[in-house]
Parts: C-alpha cells; sequence; structure tokens
C-alpha cells in the first residue's frame, strides 16, 4: 500500500500522519466503519507517546494521550514496534502485518488473518467483559531481547505487570510461521507456555475464535 513508509519514521508522525492514510486505503466494509470503538497505543521508550484511535461516524479520530475507557490498548516498547514494522522480526508477527498492508481488506477476510467484519460487533461485545493485560513474548535470537507484545483489555489503567503471559521460543514461532507448527501442538508440547491467569487467555481466544467463524 502506497501510504506505508519504506524506512521507519517517529512513532508519532506514523500514527498522526501514516495511520489515517491507510485507514482509508484498507476500504473497510461499511459494517466495520461502523462500529464505535476506542483503541489506546502506548508506545514507551525513546520517541514514544501515548493515543487514542476512535471511530465516531465511520471516520477515525486520533487524539494524544490515552483514554481510560478504550477497549482495548496496545501496550509496546518502540523498538519492538519498529522491529515488526520495518525489521521483519519477529517473523511470526511480521509477515501478518505485512499480508495487512499489501493485500488490504481481502488479506483481512481471505488470507492469513481470516477475521470476518460482520462478527466483530459480538465479538466487541464479548471483549466487554473481560478485563486484564495480557502480554505475549517472542524469545530474541541469541543475543537480541525477546521481542514483547502487551494487549490491556477493557478500561482503566494499565497494570504495572500483565495478568497472564503467552511465551513462545524464537525457533518455534519460526515454524508456525512456515505451518510447520500448529500453536495447539506448540502448547501441547510445552513450546509455547501460559503463565498467569490462564482464564483470561482463554476467554481471549472465545473471543477470537467468534470473530474468525463465518455468519450461520
Amino acid at each position: 500500500m502506497s501510504a506505508f513508509p519504506s524506512n521507519p519514521v517517529t512513532p508519532q508522525c506514523f500514527v498522526e500522519e501514516i495511520v489515517p492514510a491507510l485507514y482509508v486505503d484498507l476500504a473497510l466494509a461499511d459494517v466495520a466503519r461502523g462500529i464505535p470503538w476506542k483503541l489506546g497505543l502506548v508506545l514507551r521508550g525513546d520517541q514514544g507517546g501515548e493515543w487514542t484511535l476512535a471511530i465516531v461516524d465511520g471516520e477515525l479520530v486520533i487524539r494524544p494521550g490515552r483514554s481510560e475507557d478504550c477497549e482495548i490498548t496496545i501496550v509496546q516498547r518502540v523498538e519492538d514496534w519498529r522491529s515488526a514494522l520495518w525489521e521483519g522480526r519477529p517473523g511470526l508477527v511480521s509477515e501478518l502485518v505485512d499480508a495487512l498492508l499489501k493485500e488490504g481488506r481481502e488479506g483481512i477476510l481471505h488470507n492469513r488473518l481470516r477475521v470476518v467484519p460482520q462478527r466483530a460487533p459480538r465479538s466487541l461485545e464479548g471483549l466487554s467483559d473481560i478485563q486484564g493485560l495480557v502480554e505475549a513474548v517472542i524469545a530474541g535470537e541469541p543475543g537480541t531481547p525477546d521481542w514483547r507484545l502487551g494487549i490491556r483489555i477493557g478500561p482503566g489503567p494499565i497494570p504495572e505487570t500483565p495478568q497472564a503471559t503467552i511465551r513462545l521460543g524464537a525457533e518455534q514461532a519460526e515454524a508456525i510461521r512456515r505451518g510447520d507448527l500448529h500453536p495447539v501442538q506448540a502448547l501441547i508440547a510445552g513450546q509455547l507456555r501460559l503463565e498467569g491467569d490462564l482464564g483470561l487467555i482463554l476467554q481471549l481466544q472465545a473471543v477470537a475464535m467468534t470473530a474468525m467463524l463465518p455468519e450461520p
């Protein structure tokens, strides 16, 4: 997609200038644009910041500062955010991002993500019953730090520590990306570990499955 910069930009530039252009380019279905929601974004570290992204009457509105009534908040270090968007690390995440950016709405509907917009209202209703901070951790290559992504579900302040953690080794993440390993197989074999409040993870899994199933 033409709006995505080939070289890294600052978080502020990306959120306040690039994201609105991407929103237009994605050509989301009317049902998706008609869903009112608020997404918080917290990027920590050099040049980081906090923002609230909201859909208001089908339009994307971006404000500085994170509103505590956001349904979902992404919490991440600037270096991890940058590595997924421009450095291809970790491959499991960057490939999904690349599919979305290159294939737009069709990439969401028919490719790797397979999210059905018609299910979105029901999925958001399910999220309203969940509260907590979940962190995904993918082990770094030798000599590199782990890659982390936190997701705060529900309104309120961001906890100091996550209530639940999903851990995955770098080799296992790459095997999942290639299609050689299914996440359930990795979980059964102990290659994917769940720590903390397992009930919270199971609730999120149920919401994700609802979003991916077609309408009856």
